[in-house]
C-alpha cells in the first residue's frame, strides 16, 4: 500500500512542476515568478516524499 500511495505522490509531483510554469505563461500578472517557484517546491517536496514512501513499501 505505501509502495502505490508513493507512486501517486511522485506523479502529482511531476504534474505540479509544469502547472506552475504554465500558470506563470498564462496569467502573469497573477501568477508570478515567485509563485510558480514556489508551486515547483511543492512539486519537488510532493515527489520526494512519494520516492521516500515507495522505497519504505517496496515489494520483495
Amino acid at each position: 500500500m505505501l509502495y502505490l500511495l508513493g507512486r501517486l505522490l511522485q506523479i502529482v509531483g511531476l504534474i505540479l512542476l509544469p502547472v506552475g510554469v504554465a500558470g506563470n505563461l498564462a496569467r502573469p500578472e497573477e501568477v508570478t515568478l515567485a509563485v510558480s517557484l514556489g508551486i515547483a517546491g511543492v512539486g519537488v517536496a510532493v515527489f520526494a516524499l512519494g520516492w521516500l514512501l515507495q522505497q519504505k513499501g517496496k515489494p520483495s
